[in-house]
């Protein structure tokens, strides 16, 4: 889409504001309702392949169907033919985000323990959810995000935490793990097995929000490389351990150093297997009023 067109539909185009993982992010004024909201542009071989545009209108069909607190709102997906090629263009419409992401607090390091604890603690709110969303029939049709990193966490100015841009979901009979091979993700917040190109589950997701932790308390990636090869092969080596989050920074209680030690188990049998018993963990921290 170019900034020459101000409108999709009746949503007027104010300015750009971002890239995620499936197109570019514009701020646009809803008339009608008097609100911003934001729209992601659609790649467009998704909607020019019949099967990938078929798979795409469902998942993105149920990804508008999720209402948590904090998982971002997907209010409608549009598509359209433009004037100029009568190409198919497809938009997504959803929640505008007046606030930060996390990387701004990573990056200041001006959180403290205890509010960093209880943001931890939204982020695990809204990955439990889209992990463990039920269908109206009463089927599972989890998510993984697969590209948890600080930029897609974002904090709104009343400190409410709102994840964006989780990946395409996978549909399974019943819970136990989420399946789905895809590489798609950030070479210094991926798992192990997601660079081996291996299935993924919600520990994929619990790995990758370790690597969160550890840079948010911290201030350094467990892992850093001199590119992003040589990063993936510290991510997968068993010879290669990070050095515990406490020893970096002393104000990190022991016990929220094993968590997020626990969390960047290369295994994900050893890792929390879900996100509800890291959080669990994180509840036990915070009664302690650190």
């Amino acid at each position: 889409m170019k900034m020459a067109e101000h409108k999709v539909g009746p949503y007027k185009i104010i300015r750009p504001i971002g890239k995620g993982g499936m197109g570019r992010v514009y701020l646009a004024l809803d008339e009608e309702k008097d609100r911003y909201i934001a729209i992601k542009v659609l790649p467009e071989h998704f909607l020019e392949d019949k099967k990938k545009s078929e798979y795409l209108r469902r998942e993105l069909q149920i990804a508008s169907e999720l209402d948590h607190p904090n998982v971002v709102d997907i209010f409608e997906i549009l598509e359209m033919r433009r004037k100029t090629d009568g190409k198919l263009q497809g938009f997504m419409l959803m929640e505008f985000i007046d606030g930060e992401n996390l990387r701004t607090h990573i990056t200041a390091q001006d959180l403290g323990i205890s509010r960093g604890i209880a943001l931890c603690e939204q982020i695990c709110e809204g990955l439990n959810y889209i992990h463990r969303h039920r269908l109206s029939d009463g089927r599972y049709h989890s998510i993984v995000h697969r590209d948890i990193k600080p930029e897609n966490i974002l904090i709104k100015k009343d400190g409410r935490v709102k994840i964006v841009d989780f990946g395409l979901s996978t549909e399974e009979k019943g819970f136990r793990f989420l399946r789905s091979k895809s590489r798609a993700g950030t070479p210094q917040y991926m798992s192990p097995e997601q660079i081996r190109g291996k299935g993924v589950d919600v520990r994929s997701d619990i790995y990758s929000l370790g690597v969160c932790m550890y840079e948010l308390f911290t201030g350094k990636l467990p892992y850093e490389g001199k590119d992003k090869k040589s990063t993936m092969k510290m991510h997968i080596s068993s010879k290669v351990k990070p050095e515990p989050p406490s020893s970096i920074n002393p104000k990190i209680p022991p016990v929220l150093s094993r968590i997020i030690m626990m969390a960047l188990e290369k295994d994900p049998d050893k890792r929390f297997q879900s996100v509800a018993e890291l959080q669990l963990a994180l509840k036990h921290i915070t009664v302690s009023r650190i």
